[in-house]
Parts: structure tokens; sequence; C-alpha cells
């Protein structure tokens, strides 16, 4: 309840916000549902600060339900669904992992923490595509890959859970699920709008400078990370194939029917792809305040943890590249604390 009235304070004080910010994402996603239904290319429409729609037609149609409700009612209903998720996924991810005590205070962080608090305020899709990520690996099973399917085919980048099929035990009966459920959702998206899908696979998917410049203080990707140190960013396509295929082979190893492997997997993967991506928000960084709390209640590395999660409390994007290195560097901590053995007597049983 705690975090629930600072995160809702948090917006309402305005506090390190800017005054274009409330609402602007949220309205980007109702112009997207509206060019939807008038058949119009989603692509094409620009918004006064020169930002566009950039997530495939299939999230477009997800969207259409915001034309419901009038436009200064949907950021309020918006926000406190994304409150009411993210509440229910750290009660199920902390639990998860016998975090005990952790669980109030962790989801307190966790709704404070700067990817949430960006989130509500400029209504974004991130948190839910987060939390379907991690949850759907919780679960495991092909309830859990719709959610995580549902993911990769709303944002593109999460459908790297499909590394789950060089896992055995996951391969069928979760991987392939998750690959049916992205493609068929992808579908659906390419039937209803395909002009715009045409733009969006043959084109838009590959040209990042749509969304922004690597060098951006407020990336936090490995791209950026390189960019804001006044180095080419090559060496970050390097580091982005290391980190896939370290995903691939913690996906292998890990135990399939142990709910720690699989939160670990499901944080890693989300991880990862916010060091890969070409750019990154801090409201797609919403796994690293939960990987925080899970690794405290598996009381991995206290101390780092702790130094890991402080710049993701903190507005530290706002107070230039030398301290925005902080959050690349934190998610890598993070991915390797994720990958490094836990003992038999930190895992919970299915």
């Amino acid at each position: 309840m705690l975090g629930v009235l600072l995160s809702v304070g948090l917006v309402l004080s305005g506090w390190g916000q800017q005054s274009w910010q409330p609402g602007y994402d949220l309205a980007v996603y109702r112009d997207g549902a509206r060019d939807l239904l008038a058949g119009r290319d989603l692509y094409l429409r620009e918004t006064y600060r020169g930002h566009w729609f950039v997530y495939p037609p299939f999230a477009a149609v997800l969207f259409v339900p915001l034309l419901l409700l009038p436009a200064p009612v949907d950021l309020v209903v918006w926000d406190a669904v994304l409150v009411a998720v993210a509440v229910w996924a750290c009660w199920k991810v902390f639990r998860s992992v016998g975090a005990g005590l952790l669980v109030g205070l962790g989801t307190a962080y966790v709704l404070v923490s700067d990817p949430f608090r960006e989130a509500l305020v400029l209504g974004q899709i991130s948190p839910l595509v987060v939390v379907g990520l991690v949850v759907g690996c919780l679960y495991g099973g092909r309830g859990g890959a719709v959610l995580a399917g549902l993911s990769g085919a709303v944002k593109v980048t999460p459908a790297l859970v499909v590394a789950a099929v060089v896992n055995r035990r996951a391969r069928w009966w979760f991987a392939v699920a998750v690959a049916v459920v992205g493609a068929v959702a992808t579908v659906l998206g390419v039937l209803l709008a395909p002009r715009s899908a045409v733009s969006y696979f043959g084109e838009l998917l590959w040209d990042s400078a749509r969304v922004a410049a690597p060098g951006t203080t407020t990336n936090n990707s490995l791209a950026g990370a390189f960019a804001h140190a006044g180095l080419p960013t090559w060496p970050a396509v390097v580091l982005a194939v290391a980190l896939v295929g370290l995903v691939l082979w913690f996906a292998r190893r890990c135990d399939w029917l142990d709910r720690v492997d699989r939160v670990r997997f499901g944080l890693l993967v989300s991880l990862v792809t916010c060091l890969v991506s070409p750019v990154t928000w801090s409201h797609h960084a919403l796994a690293a305040p939960l990987a925080v709390v899970v690794l405290l209640g598996l009381r991995r590395f206290p101390v780092l943890v702790v130094l890991a999660g402080v710049p993701w409390s903190l507005p530290v994007l706002q107070w230039g590249p030398v301290l925005a290195q902080t959050r690349p560097l934190s998610l890598l901590v993070l991915v390797v604390l994720l990958v490094s053995p836990v003992r038999r007597d930190e895992r919970v049983a299915v």
C-alpha cells in the first residue's frame, strides 16, 4: 500500500516530469488505434515532438479499446491498470523466490522506481510487456506461453524468450507455444493492417534512428553507453551477440521444473533485451528493479545488488551522461548475478 501511495504521489507531484510528458505515449497509442480503424498507415503520423508509432501492427489492435474512453480519463484508467498489474506481478514473482518480508518492501521499491514512475507519467505499455514476459516464464507452461508470446508480439525484442527452445523440458511445454502465440498475433496484425505491416517489417523495424540516436543521454543500452563515452558503437554489437549467447547457455542449463530458475530466465531475457536494443528508455527496464528484489530474496551478494539497484531509484539520467553510464553497468551486473549458480537450499520447488 505504501508503494502504491508513493507512486501515485510522485506522479501527481510532477517531480522529475516535464510539461509535455503526462500521457504523451498513451496519446500516441490512441492515434495508432485511430489510424488502424481509418485504414491509414500507422507509421506516417508524427507527433509535435518528432516521435512516431513504433510498435508492430498487432499492438495497434490492442490499443483500440482506448478510444472508448474520453482522452482526459484514459490516463487515469491506464495508470490504475498498471499499478494493479505491477502489484500482482510483484506479489507472484517475489513470493515465488521466497522473498518473505521483502515482498512488501520490494513491491514498494518497484512502484517508486524510475522505470515504473516514468511509465505511469507517460502512460506506457512497457510494464505490461515486462510483466507478461517474466510472469509467463514463472508459470512456465502453455498458460505462461500466452503471456510471453503476446509480449513478444507487442514489442518484438521479448521474443528472445523463444531461446527456451534449447531446453528439453521447456521446448514443447513452453517455447513452441510462445512461438505459435506470437506468430498468430503477428499475423492478425498483418491481416488488419497489411500496408502498415509491409512498412514495419520491411523497413522500420530495422531503423533505430526513427526512435532516437544512440547517444541520447536517456538511452540505457550498450550502444548508448559506448556513445556516451564518445566511443564507436560497433563493440556493442559484439557484446550483444555474446549476451544472446549467454541467454541460450542459461536457457539450456536451467532446470525448467524449478520456479527460481524460470524467474531468473525471464528476468535475464528482459534485461538482455534492454542491453542489446539500440535504444532503451527507463520504462523499458522494469525488470531491473524486479531483479534487484529477486536477488535480495535469494541472498545473492546483497551489497552489490543494492548498489546495482540505486540507479533505478534516482533520476540519474537527468544528471548527465557520466551518471547515465551507471544504468547499463547496473544491467550488466544484474545479468551476471542472475546467471551465477544458486545453491540448492535457495531453490523453491514447483
